[in-house]
């Protein structure tokens, strides 16, 4: 990537079922400065997100007994009732029809990547992204 840290001081709650996919994203967005706190289900990621406050969450939509776009709900009730600045959030998915993008827009993803998630396209979108949100 880049000698400057695109992401350095920053929280990301990575939320990822496959173990190679994790590891990689994980090691990339660490790379670029950001802590990551990774994880492999829905229900953990809610409770990462809740109790870390993060700067984003990226958020595999096919997760195993509850999806992403159950992570999702959960966070931004919580936002909504704390009066909580939204996070970002990423909806990371091998669907590549336009009606997963939309639903992912709709329930309250900002954002939508299609897997391979392309490193580069990832770290910028994050980073222009949180740097917008710091700067409400």
């Amino acid at each position: 990537m880049n000698a400057v840290h695109k992401l350095d001081r920053t929280t990301i709650v990575l939320v990822e079922d496959d173990p190679q996919s994790r590891a990689s994203l994980t090691s990339l967005l660490e790379a670029e400065g950001a802590r990551v706190v990774a994880v492999e289900d829905a229900e953990t990621g809610v409770e990462a997100a809740l109790n870390l406050h993060p700067d984003a969450v990226v958020c595999d939509l096919d997760l195993p007994a509850m999806d992403g776009f159950y992570l999702i709900q959960r966070l931004r009730d919580y936002e909504i009732r704390g009066d909580h600045a939204p996070t970002v959030a990423v909806a990371l998915t091998g669907h590549t029809d336009e009606s997963w993008r939309l639903r992912s827009i709709g329930e309250g993803f900002q954002h939508f990547m299609t897997k391979p998630a392309r490193p580069e396209e990832l770290v910028a979108l994050l980073s222009d992204a949180i740097d917008a949100r710091q700067s409400l």
